[in-house]
């Protein structure tokens, strides 16, 4: 039975609430396999870069730990104890990206919710650029880290419905920009396909002299919340494939949202190695100015998707990407 009272009930303490969730899922096992040998090491790197680019007084962070090996457990254990992350997920097995990031992002109170891989570096500035592109594009669902330029007709029928006689096309990103992100895939002329040379001309938005890129990317992007609350609710089948596709893009893009991406790279994906020149790089924080933070509201865009879908792929087969 319970004797007394318990002590916590006479204390009033108010919650606070943050601007950005970050969630990083995480899976690094015990294996021999040479492709591990240097995980750990990437994704102190990620933390790192992390810690020194975010404004932590509104930015909270999730580790998702999918059964990872002890050492591993054990730094993430290390940040939560020091509180520099706020939550620490552990599995008892690795159930992939999808299952627990969307677990998790479901449950999240914080306006901006980024899905994050474990081997990014962020460079500064990335939360103040994510924002101008949020406040500035009201139908914005997503915002990815680096111009993915090569992604804008993926999951964009919403966008090209609503804004095709809007959407700009030039070349607006730096070469050195796309060849970051060649070189973190190491994938020389990853942006160069078939039908076009993505390097020469993007499409893009503009807005208040903000641009944006039209089409983002997975291993680095922010989210409106607003995208979670709307998912209907299934079940992700394999840990990998996570379904990227079927459980997170296309639901966003049925729901009326914009895929869009910064110009400029604000994020290098490290893979399983890391550059040395990215051992001498200097970052500093950005602290958020929230005064004239006031993002667009976004408009009703609730037209059968299939007709959306029909609208893109007949621009696309008037060849509107020449």
């Amino acid at each position: 039975m319970r004797v007394g009272i318990n002590p916590e009930k006479e204390k009033s303490k108010k919650l606070k609430y943050k601007l950005f969730r970050i969630i990083i899922p995480l899976y690094i096992p015990e294996n021999e396999a040479a492709y591990f040998n240097n995980a750990l090491q990437v994704f102190q790197k990620c933390m790192y870069s992390l810690f020194e680019t975010i404004d932590e007084e509104k930015t909270n962070i999730t580790i998702i730990n999918n059964n990872c090996k002890k050492d591993v457990t054990d730094y993430v254990n290390d940040l939560l104890s020091e509180k520099r992350i706020d939550r620490h997920v552990h599995c008892k097995e690795n159930y992939g990206k999808i299952y627990t990031v969307i677990q998790e992002a479901r449950g999240c109170y914080e306006k901006y919710i980024a899905i994050v891989d474990s081997d990014v570096f962020f460079f500064t500035g990335w939360q103040v650029e994510v924002l101008k592109v949020f406040e500035n594009f009201k139908n914005v669902g997503v915002v990815g880290l680096t111009p993915d330029v090569n992604t804008a007709f993926y999951c964009n029928s919403s966008l090209f419905f609503k804004e095709w006689l809007f959407v700009k096309k030039g070349k607006i990103v730096d070469n050195k920009e796309l060849e970051l992100f060649e070189e973190g895939i190491n994938k020389k002329d990853f942006f160069i396909t078939i039908n076009k040379n993505w390097k020469n001309s993007q499409f893009y938005l503009e807005k208040n002299n903000v641009k944006a890129i039209v089409g983002a990317g997975h291993f680095a992007s922010v989210y409106k919340k607003e995208v979670f609350k709307h998912l209907t609710f299934k079940k992700p089948i394999y840990v990998f494939p996570g379904g990227e596709l079927n459980f997170l893009d296309k639901p966003l893009d049925k729901q009326g949202y914009y895929r869009l991406s910064l110009i400029k790279a604000f994020a290098y994906h490290m893979g399983n190695t890391i550059p040395e020149w990215l051992l001498e790089k200097k970052l500093k924080k950005n602290i958020l100015n929230l005064r004239h933070h006031n993002e667009g509201k976004k408009s009703d865009l609730n037209f059968y998707y299939f007709f959306k879908s029909l609208f893109l792929r007949i621009l696309r087969r008037f060849k509107f990407y020449k």
